[in-house]
């Protein structure tokens, strides 16, 4: 699994000319801040859900095909309490027929192979249960929900209220991941084809 840390870089062109009459300027101000504590997220198994090997004859051929549905568990451990986001990157941006659902890769380069669904339950937080939320931006619109698309921010709220993040040190929930296969008779299946779906959960700190 990848972890990435913000970093913000300014370049100003600033050019000087002779002139008569009262110079013109302009402000950049760079700003941010630098916060004490830090928050790691991990995946069960590696974050790796590994189906082997699947024979194009199992394949509906008409009507797509979905596979086990896996689970895996995501834990957060924070150095001390802190309000965080996690963006969910699909890393195989481009491949999914469904903005709602990140690719599983394309075949020859051309032809999208599928998509997988990935949904969050049973949130604890500090030992106590939370419900997940998530929002577009990683500021407003927080809602509670289950589905983690592409491009959401997820995090945890208290169960009376999901309008905000809270405040947790330790973080635990479950992340259900459900793959589908597009249907066999459109696909290019001569040769073997990899099952490639990749996301990536980015760190925010809000």
């Amino acid at each position: 699994m990848k972890k990435y840390f913000a970093a913000l870089t300014a370049t100003a062109l600033i050019g000087l000319a002779p002139h008569t009459l009262a110079a013109s300027s302009t402000d950049l101000s760079v700003t941010g801040s630098i916060i004490p504590s830090a928050c790691l997220p991990t995946l069960s198994e590696g974050g790796v859900v590994e189906y082997g090997k699947i024979s194009s004859k199992d394949l509906n051929q008409t009507t797509g095909t979905y596979l086990e549905k896996r689970t895996v568990i995501l834990s957060v451990k924070c150095d001390a309490p802190q309000r965080f986001a996690l963006k969910g990157v699909d890393n195989r941006l481009g491949s999914s027929n469904l903005a709602s659902a990140f690719g599983l890769g394309k075949i020859n380069g051309s032809q999208n192979l599928g998509h997988f669904m990935v949904s969050m339950f049973n949130a604890v937080a500090d030992g106590v249960s939370v419900l997940p939320i998530k929002s577009k931006d990683g500021q407003t619109g927080w809602e509670g929900h289950v589905f983690w698309m592409p491009g959401d921010y997820a995090s945890v709220a208290d169960r009376s209220d999901t309008s905000q993040p809270i405040l947790v040190q330790d973080v635990a929930m479950e992340l259900d991941i459900a793959p589908f296969i597009l249907r066999a008779d459109g696909l290019d299946l001569t040769n073997e084809v990899q099952i490639d779906g990749s996301a990536t959960l980015e760190m925010n700190y809000l």
